[in-house]
C-alpha cells in the first residue's frame, strides 16, 4: 500500500523541489501505443519551457497533483439576509463587500481541506453528519464501519480521513454539493449507487487513496454540474459497472477540469472516466485491468489527454462517442490485449507540473499502492 497520506507531508517540500514537467510532443500512434509485451517509449523532450510549478506550500496530507492543487479565481456567493442582520450590515456596506454580483473574484490557492482546524472523530452516522456540516474547518477521522443510511453532505474546508483498520462507509454516499476545499482520503466505501458525488459548482476537491466498490446505479464517483478543479488519485475501483463519470449532457462548457492519476480500475466495466462537456480531463498512469466495456471515453466536446496508462484486457482502450464526440489525445500508453485508441482533435497540456512514471512499471506500482490502507 502507498504510505499513509499524513506521512507524505514530510516529503512534500522535497517532492515539490524535484517535480518536473513531463509534457511531450504527440508521437505516431503505432510507435506510441505498444503491442502486447512491448515497453512504452518515454515521452519525447521538446526543449520547451514546462508548465508552471504548483503553488508553494505544504499540505497536511501530502501534495495534491493535478487540477485540485491549481489556483482558481472564485467569487464568494452573496451573503444571505440573515447573515447581514446578524452582522449588523446595511445595504451600502454589503454592496461593497466580498459577495454579490459586483464582487471582485478572489484567488483560491488550491485544496488544503480542513488544515488548521480541529481534529475530531466520528464513529457513527450522526457524529459524521454533524462534523461534516460544520461551518469551520475540520479534520474528521472515521473509525470503524459506519452505515450512512443515505447521502451525507460535506461543507467546505473539510478533510475526511479513514484511520485504523476497518474504517469503512456503507449504506449510502457522500455529497460535495457547491462546497469547496474538500479532501477525502484513505476511505473504504461500499455503495449500491454513487459513493462520492461532486456537483453544484463544487471546486477544489481531492479524492485520494481510497477504495470504492459495489456501484450498480450510476458511477462510483461522479463529477458533474459545473464542478471544477478536482483530482482523483491512488484509488482502487472494483465490482462496479461504472467507475468515474465526469460531466453530463446538460453541463455547460468551461468547467469540469479533472485529473485522474494512479488509479486501479480493477474489472470495472466502463467510465474510467467518461467525459462529457469537460473543459480538460487529464488521465495518466492508471492501471486498467479486464474492463469489458471500455476504458476512457471523450464526448460532447470534452478535451481529454490520456498518457502513460497501462491497458490490459480492455477491448476498447480509448474512444470517442460516435454521435457527439469529444477531443482525445493519447501518448506513451501500453496496450496488452487491448485495441488501439480512437484519436480526435487536439488537447492542450495541463498547466501544472507532474511526474510521469514509466508505463511498464504502472501495474506493480498501482496495485501495491492504490486504495485505502
Amino acid at each position: 500500500m502507498r504510505p499513509h497520506p499524513l506521512a507524505a507531508a514530510c516529503l512534500a517540500v522535497l517532492l515539490c523541489a524535484v517535480l518536473s514537467s513531463c509534457s511531450a510532443q504527440e508521437e505516431d500512434a503505432e510507435a506510441v501505443e505498444a503491442a502486447a509485451g512491448a515497453a512504452a517509449p518515454p515521452p519525447e523532450e521538446t526543449g520547451e519551457a514546462g508548465p508552471p510549478p504548483q503553488p508553494e506550500g505544504e499540505w497536511p496530507f501530502g501534495t495534491p497533483v493535478g487540477w485540485a492543487g491549481q489556483p482558481m479565481a472564485v467569487t464568494d456567493p452573496e451573503p444571505s439576509a440573515e447573515a447581514d442582520a446578524e452582522e449588523g450590515e446595511d445595504a451600502e456596506e454589503t454592496e461593497g463587500g466580498t459577495g454579490g454580483a459586483d464582487a471582485e473574484p478572489a484567488l483560491h490557492p488550491g485544496v488544503s481541506g480542513g488544515a488548521g482546524g480541529e481534529t475530531v472523530t466520528a464513529t457513527d452516522a450522526d457524529q459524521l453528519a454533524e462534523h461534516l456540516a460544520a461551518q469551520e474547518p475540520l479534520v474528521v477521522e472515521v473509525e470503524g464501519e459506519i452505515d450512512l443510511d443515505g447521502t451525507v453532505p460535506i461543507a467546505s474546508d473539510k478533510t475526511l480521513l479513514g484511520v485504523g483498520e476497518g474504517a469503512e462507509l456503507t449504506g449510502g454516499g457522500l455529497s460535495v454539493d457547491g462546497s469547496s476545499n474538500v479532501i477525502l482520503a484513505n476511505l473504504g466505501m461500499v455503495s449500491d449507487g454513487t459513493a462520492v458525488a461532486v456537483r453544484g459548482g463544487a471546486h477544489h476537491v481531492w479524492v485520494d487513496g481510497s477504495t470504492f466498490s459495489g456501484g450498480r446505479d450510476g458511477a462510483l464517483v461522479s463529477v458533474t454540474d459545473g464542478a471544477d478543479h478536482v483530482t482523483l488519485s491512488w484509488n482502487h475501483f472494483s465490482d462496479a459497472e461504472s467507475a468515474v463519470g465526469i460531466g453530463a449532457g446538460d453541463d455547460a462548457p468551461g468547467a469540469l477540469r479533472v485529473t485522474v492519476h494512479h488509479n486501479f480500475f480493477d474489472g470495472t466495466s466502463g467510465r474510467h472516466p467518461s467525459a462529457r462537456n469537460a473543459e480538460h480531463v487529464h488521465v495518466f498512469n492508471n492501471y486498467f485491468r479486464a474492463n469489458p466495456g471500455y476504458g476512457v471515453q471523450s464526448a460532447h466536446g470534452s478535451n481529454v489527454l490520456v498518457e502513460g496508462n497501462y491497458f490490459e484486457g480492455t477491448p476498447v482502450s480509448v474512444s470517442t462517442e460516435p454521435d457527439d464526440p469529444g477531443n482525445v489525445v493519447t501518448r506513451a500508453n501500453l496496450l496488452v490485449d487491448s485495441e488501439q485508441p480512437e484519436l480526435r482533435g487536439s488537447v492542450p497540456d495541463p498547466p501544472y507540473a507532474y511526474e510521469l512514471d514509466d508505463t511498464v512499471s504502472v501495474p506493480d506500482l498501482v496495485m501495491n499502492e492504490a486504495g485505502a490502507d
